[in-house]
């Protein structure tokens, strides 16, 4: 049967930098679209000079060919044009103003593909009163408050470990291409255009976070255990950390079960999720005096047994030992000639008659800018011309 991949078909072009626009138009690519990444002669994508290199930049870039055009000149500008000529989307997330110095805005586009499906993403917006200011996942998580929930109460906000500010922006990137396309292919619209502010994007995560703040009009306790269920949160074994999540009244009579600690589930002070919140450090005391008893293994094994919610706190390295981690095959790496193999970590969707797949490691700088060219019209002379000038590399 041939491989049928959601996205054949699709031509995506990407003006990305380091995170944000690199991982949406990724995320393209995985489901089959053809993504053509623009990049500046000599230095690249930022994120190729961003350590571990090469490694940073290749976990956000598989699934794309790299053409290297100079879009400070008009002749290289006149390529991008030309790339975008026949392109279905367009992905950008350059500094405030870039994209005008380029000649790449949204009206000099449209002018040569008025179907095109053009998505920039920014810091803030074009009307947000820091819409000049430049933006990174640190920035953002700061003003949206995911640096203000993240460590314990008492304690500096602590930056996530996460770049959730970019991929937040990154997956709404994906999902509003995808929608405008298929409004697109519908009828709906001829083309379209959708900018996505990162710090939007980051709010819109704090969901259920900011709930708390609804209801009470002040800040969410910033802390590494739930706020509204108990034991809900982190204990520390004999030999390593496990998070258990036993916050229910049903989970925790199950948990006393497991833990041999009856006197627990007798304990008035722990009756009910209320009792159990308004107790908690005195809970929390005698949960983290009996796990420290035994290995992380020991109790892992017996909460699965009983379906008590519970796992280990890894680290980035013990994350790739899992068994799951192993079987599902999501550390995966990608050969490329000439270079040491690619490690990237494989798309988590599966379908079960479309495909995705991890099928052409990520691009060394202008790898295809000659094939790219001449697929869209210029002759071996024209190319050899343009990079004569230092138009394209």
């Amino acid at each position: 049967m041939p491989v049928t991949r959601p996205l054949d078909g699709i031509t995506v072009v990407e003006l990305g930098q380091v995170v944000a626009g690199p991982f949406a138009a990724m995320t393209l690519g995985d489901l089959g679209a053809e993504v053509i990444k623009i990049e500046p002669p000599e230095r690249g994508d930022l994120a190729r000079s961003v350590e571990p290199s090469p490694e940073y930049f290749d976990t956000v870039n598989r699934n794309k060919r790299s053409v290297a055009v100079d879009l400070k000149s008009e002749a290289g500008q006149a390529v991008a044009l030309d790339l975008l000529t026949e392109a279905d989307a367009f992905i950008e997330n350059t500094k405030p103003g870039r994209i005008h110095t380029f000649g790449l805005d949204r009206d000099a586009v449209r002018t040569v593909n008025p179907r095109i499906i053009y998505c920039t993403i920014t810091g803030f917006g074009a009307d947000s009163p820091y819409e000049d200011v430049p933006a990174f996942d640190m920035i953002i998580q700061a003003m949206s408050g995911i640096m203000g929930l993240t460590g314990r109460e008492g304690e500096p906000p602590l930056w996530s470990g996460l770049p959730s500010g970019d991929l937040a922006a990154s997956m709404y990137a994906t999902q509003s291409v995808l929608a405008a396309l298929y409004a697109r292919e519908t009828g709906q619209i001829d083309g379209e255009y959708v900018e996505v502010p990162m710090l939007d994007a980051a709010i819109s995560w704090l969901c259920s976070r900011a709930a708390y703040t609804f209801r009470h009009d002040e800040p969410r306790p910033r802390t590494e255990r739930h706020t509204g269920m108990a034991p809900f949160g982190p204990f520390t074994c004999e030999d390593g950390r496990i998070v258990v999540a036993a916050g229910t009244d049903p989970l925790w009579r199950g948990l006393c079960g497991v833990i041999d600690r009856g006197d627990l589930a007798e304990d008035g002070r722990f009756d009910s999720i209320p009792d159990r919140l308004a107790n908690r450090p005195a809970l929390i005391d005698e949960l983290d005096e009996t796990f420290a008893a035994q290995s992380r293994d020991y109790w892992l094994e017996r909460l699965h047994e009983r379906q008590i919610p519970a796992a280990p706190i890894y680290d980035t390295k013990e994350v790739w030992e899992d068994e799951h981690v192993l079987r599902r095959g999501l550390r995966t790496a990608m050969s490329r000639p000439g270079a040491p193999d690619a490690e990237v970590i494989a798309p988590p969707a599966r379908f079960e008659r479309l495909t995705t797949d991890c099928r052409d490691p990520p691009p060394s700088l202008g790898s295809d800018t000659d094939a790219i060219l001449s697929e869209v019209g210029y002759d071996a002379a024209e190319i050899d011309a343009l990079r004569s000038r230092g138009a394209v590399e």
